[in-house]
């Protein structure tokens, strides 16, 4: 099931729609969200222009870059787009926020935007958070663990 919404039905006004759907369905790998991705898509439509707001949530299952165990991590992530209805003359606009399309549309799929937003959320160092006396929340190790497989440049050089 792609994440589409039918333009036809949709009523001038704001409307929420809301979605369930997993990494399988939106071309991720299923081993990198757990259980299910929920989006939620506030949408305005007026007379040449439909708004979307749309929120995405669910459970990352990342692997510790520190201790290579796997431990989970929340996301939640939005974005917003913007379609306005393509006049005859118009040319395409070369940017992702804004989109143009005809008054013959009758669906918008946002599965592709859905699936590089939660891409997105993945974090570029896979940490789970510290507790505040410096204790990982996952497998409970200190930084004094860690110190001593630490090397400083200073000793490299030498």
């Amino acid at each position: 099931m792609a994440i589409k919404i039918n333009v036809g039905i949709l009523k001038d006004g704001d409307q929420i729609i809301d979605f369930v759907t997993d990494a399988k369905e939106i071309g991720l790998d299923e081993n990198l969200v757990k259980n299910k991705i929920y989006v939620s898509i506030d949408v305005f439509k007026a007379a040449h222009q439909i708004d979307l707001d749309v929120k995405v949530n669910g459970t990352l299952k990342l692997t510790c870059d520190r201790c290579v165990d796997e431990f989970e991590q929340p996301f939640e992530n939005e974005f917003e787009l913007v379609y306005v209805q393509k006049s005859a003359g118009e040319k395409e606009l070369n940017t992702d926020y804004i989109r143009l399309y005809t008054p013959f549309l009758r669906s918008i799929d946002l599965t592709a935007d859905v699936r590089d937003i939660t891409l997105l959320s993945v974090p570029m160092k896979k940490l789970p958070a510290e507790t505040a006396d410096g204790t990982c929340s996952w497998c409970g190790k200190t930084k004094e663990y860690w110190k001593d497989f630490i090397v400083d440049e200073d000793q490299l050089n030498k």
